[in-house]
């Protein structure tokens, strides 16, 4: 008896794209149920200065309460109206003080050395005062 080999030709791998497109539709279904829409975390409801806009007449006979952060070799100096703050927490009493007086619009001038989370504090030491008015400006490097 005799056995011949057969030669077998070697087959090509195929894939099923039916089932991997089924399973594409499947994960993008999930997707789209399990995603939710917020709005942006981070968005801070400010004003920015236009360009070129008139810096009197913002609201009567008075001016708007400027708050200037700079930075300086201990720290972060922090002045509201020309005055000096000792923190963050006395600037909230000073602006309290200060609308009791008018609700007036905020002014927060930056340094550009300053980080910017000690501008986000300013800004929620105004909210803390009850003034939702504010509006940020830059300065230049000096103090």
């Amino acid at each position: 008896m005799l056995l011949t080999r057969q030669s077998r030709k070697p087959t090509t791998g195929q894939l099923k794209m039916a089932s991997m497109i089924d399973v594409v539709f499947l994960l993008l279904i999930f997707f789209m149920c399990t995603s939710s829409f917020r709005g942006q975390e981070n968005d801070l409801p400010t004003r920015l200065p236009q360009v070129g806009a008139a810096r009197d007449g913002l609201h009567g006979d008075f001016e708007p309460i400027r708050i200037q952060v700079s930075k300086v070799h201990a720290g972060v100096l922090v002045t509201c109206a020309g005055r000096p703050c000792q923190s963050f927490d006395g600037l909230v009493e000073h602006l309290e003080a200060m609308r009791r007086i008018a609700d007036l619009p905020v002014i927060i001038e930056g340094q550009d050395a300053v980080p910017f989370r000690h501008m986000v504090a300013a800004l929620d030491a105004c909210y803390r005062a009850d003034l939702r008015r504010v509006a940020f400006a830059a300065r230049g490097g000096g103090p």
